[in-house]
């Protein structure tokens, strides 16, 4: 199933600045099942001090769907994913 953005709009804080981004995301497949979602991206998303200005919208569309499989993930699959980041490098 190919997931795609199917909306996207920036939030705008008093002075014109970009606080957050939401975005849509939706995928089907040929047996009648989907994916929907809406999930905000906030510049702490976006990583190393990054600002919007910094990223394409592409870049936040994989932020995105990154984003939204963690959602997806069970408390199993999290703890797995913890554990092995907190060993890389070492």
């Amino acid at each position: 199933m190919n997931i795609y953005m199917n909306k996207f709009t920036y939030d705008y804080d008093a002075e014109g600045n970009i606080i957050d981004a939401q975005v849509g995301l939706y995928g089907n497949d040929n047996d009648g099942e989907y994916v929907s979602c809406n999930l905000i991206v906030k510049p702490e998303d976006l990583g190393d001090g990054k600002e919007f200005k910094d990223v394409t919208i592409q870049d936040v569309s994989d932020i995105t769907k990154k984003k939204a499989l963690t959602y997806l993930q069970t408390d199993a699959d999290k703890k797995a994913t913890d554990k092995d980041t907190a060993t890389e490098g070492k």
